[in-house]
């Protein structure tokens, strides 16, 4: 085994562990940070592997260049969604489950049928037919203390940690999505009835089919095919906002319908 590998090996298990007993670990030093993304990823895979549930799909953040910039973020940030943290609206998820929690709302897709690997990049268009529209909820972490490692955290630190993924709520399928503008789409979201959150709009909201595009096809210069009932998540669409035990977030998509998450 390389010092590289056992660098890989050390940190996704600490995440690992991190993510079963919903505690924290240190953001890693410079000495033990991942430094590419193809170290975070390796990082990633690995914590998957020990974490041992089954995946369903990925989501990803900062999938438009406008917050890549605000954020410092080289590039999108993709992690899994694992069988046992997706759940149907309306939903109640357990607090342990899911510490130092934020909530947001977000666009996904399920596919109907697998998309194979191949050389050849997929295009939007050739994809859409594959696809199930579904209206979602993010519940995202970090596994990282705050104020930690005495550095900021960075993009490859976010990818390791399976892109600060949480959990998921779905609304149902819809087959008829193409209908849908969603560049401008309405969305009210409110924790316990307060104020609105805050809708992301104009550079801050990309073509979720677009998004899908790309993760397909990032995924696959990693050997990684998307089966057949993995959904994909496109990225934030409101501000990720503190939500924790006795909460209740609702989101109202206009012309869609509305999705409920309550934390016990």
């Amino acid at each position: 085994m390389t010092d590289v590998d056992a660098r890989i090996d050390a940190l996704a298990a600490r995440l690992a562990r991190a993510w079963q007993g919903g505690g924290t670990i240190e953001l890693p030093g410079d000495a033990e940070r991942p430094r590419t993304r193809a170290e975070a990823f390796a990082v990633q895979d690995r914590m998957a592997a020990l974490i041992g549930g089954r995946c369903v799909g990925w989501k990803v953040g900062a999938t438009v260049v406008a917050v890549q910039r605000l954020e410092g973020h080289d590039g999108p940030i993709p992690g899994r969604l694992f069988a046992d943290r997706v759940f149907d609206s309306p939903a109640k998820v357990a607090a342990a489950d899911f510490p130092r929690a934020r909530v947001e709302c977000e666009f996904a897709f399920r596919f109907k049928r697998g998309l194979p690997l191949r050389s050849k990049p997929y295009a939007p268009d050739e994809i859409a037919d594959a696809l199930t529209f579904h209206a979602a909820i993010e519940l995202t972490g970090t596994r990282y203390a705050p104020g930690s490692g005495g550095r900021p955290g960075t993009t490859h630190d976010t990818i390791a940690d399976n892109g600060s993924g949480g959990g998921f709520v779905f609304g149902p399928g819809i087959d008829a999505w193409r209908e849908l503008t969603f560049t401008t789409l309405g969305i009210e979201a409110r924790i316990d009835g307060g104020p609105p959150i805050e809708v992301y709009t104009g550079e801050y909201r990309r073509d979720p089919l677009e998004v899908t595009a790309e993760t397909v096809n990032n995924l696959g210069q990693r050997g990684i095919a998307i089966e057949a009932g993995f959904y994909l998540s496109t990225g934030s669409l409101t501000t990720p906002t503190p939500f924790g035990k006795g909460q209740r977030f609702v989101a109202r998509f206009a012309g869609i319908g509305e999705l409920a998450l309550s934390m016990e």
